[in-house]
């Protein structure tokens, strides 16, 4: 977690989208087109491991609800909560999502952003799940951010599902065929109020039999054995682990699963953050992801979260960089091309005016990146970027 190369004064060859080279003489390459990264920090591009985009509309009367000390059921009585946005997402057309996210991601990719999860789960039902998994295909069609897409279609129990959880969870195990060619990975909300320990257990059972990658919203606000579960079933990651107990972080520790964090989403919510110095110390794998959704979490910003990170959760700076780059490409499941600045790789990379790499969580959401490159590609940039 701690490991990070440094290098001073070398530059990065990239061919046809991809590292070629990473040298101390860049006179040996005749290059067509030359970018200017002197005094500037070159850091693979970020990539957010836990995001609820696509979605639809805004919540901001929750926010203020739950400021003023509405609780979660006050909130959801005034019409509020994960069905607020199912009902968004389906009056609204494939299109007018589409726009609408795209202005965040237009606002991730300046941040730094190269990647991103985009989980479904404000369709609640086999149609409009897939409507949302067509949106993000759209998504990466209209822009350069790539978003790897996780079926979340058990993220809430709906309303006409209410005493029928198992019926539910059946109706998406049946469309897994209709999935498979869009997806790899499948979630779910592992907690009371929505699936218990049992039907999570019932469900990802199934989809793994099925090929799929499993991951678990788990120990969010309680320790039911969620993650304990998720880590049985080998998933790869298990995300939030707010309330996890000490037999818990230890059973994570010892395994190939990797522990996502989102600070950011405290935070916003006021709520205790994940003891991440515990996991690490412990041996775990820590992958930091912004949880970005209209109802928890608005903040995308890599520099804030790193921020958040350090100071609340207790990691280094290298643990953050790390946890936001090359061990979040592996929960999304893209390590192999993303993630790190090597021969070989897909030339992500982002260029950001610090004094060091170490300054990027004291710069919150100082804008300092100053270019973006995607698969080779300046795909943003300040005015002020050298060429």
């Amino acid at each position: 977690m701690s490991s990070l190369k440094v290098l001073h004064g070398f530059s990065i060859a990239v061919k046809d989208g991809r590292i070629v080279d990473v040298t101390d003489d860049p006179t040996s390459y005749d290059a067509e087109e030359v970018f200017n990264a002197d005094g500037l920090v070159a850091l693979p591009g970020f990539v957010d491991s836990h995001t609820h985009i696509p979605f639809f509309g805004f919540r901001h009367e929750e926010f203020l609800m739950r400021a003023a000390g509405a609780d979660y059921l006050e909130i959801l009585k005034s019409g509020g909560g994960i069905l607020n946005t199912r009902e968004s997402v389906k009056a609204a057309h494939r299109e007018e999502m589409v726009e609408f996210n795209r202005r965040f991601l237009e606002e991730m990719l300046s941040c730094g952003i190269t990647t991103s999860d985009a989980k479904t789960g404000y369709g609640l039902s086999v149609e409009l799940e897939m409507k949302q998994l067509q949106v993000i295909d759209d998504l990466n069609h209209v822009q350069p951010l790539e978003l790897v897409p996780t079926f979340m279609g058990a993220h809430a129990v709906p309303p006409e599902f209410v005493t029928r959880h198992r019926e539910y969870l059946e109706s998406l195990i049946e469309a897994a065929q209709l999935l498979k060619s869009r997806v790899a990975t499948v979630d779910i909300f592992c907690e009371r109020g929505a699936f218990g320990i049992e039907d999570t257990r019932f469900y990802l059972e199934n989809m793994r039999h099925k090929g799929f990658r499993l991951r678990l919203h788990a120990d969010e606000f309680e320790d039911l054995g969620c993650a304990k579960l998720g880590v049985e079933l080998g998933a790869v990651s298990v995300d939030h682990l707010i309330a996890s107990s000490d037999e818990t972080l230890d059973v994570i520790a010892s395994s190939q699963t990797v522990a996502v964090l989102m600070p950011a989403t405290s935070f916003f919510m006021k709520k205790p953050f994940a003891r991440a110095r515990e996991l690490i110390d412990r041996g775990a794998a820590v992958a930091l992801g912004s949880d970005f959704n209209p109802g928890s979490n608005m903040i995308f910003d890599p520099s804030i979260v790193t921020h958040l990170a350090v100071n609340y959760l207790g990691m280094t700076v290298e643990e953050c960089l790390n946890a936001y780059t090359i061990n979040a490409a592996w929960v999304v499941g893209i390590s192999h091309r993303v993630g790190s600045l090597e021969k070989g790789k897909e030339a992500d990379i982002i260029l950001m005016d610090l004094p060091s790499y170490r300054a990027l969580p004291y710069l919150p959401s100082h804008r300092r990146v100053v270019a973006v490159f995607k698969r080779g590609s300046l795909v943003w940039k300040k005015e002020t970027m050298r060429a």
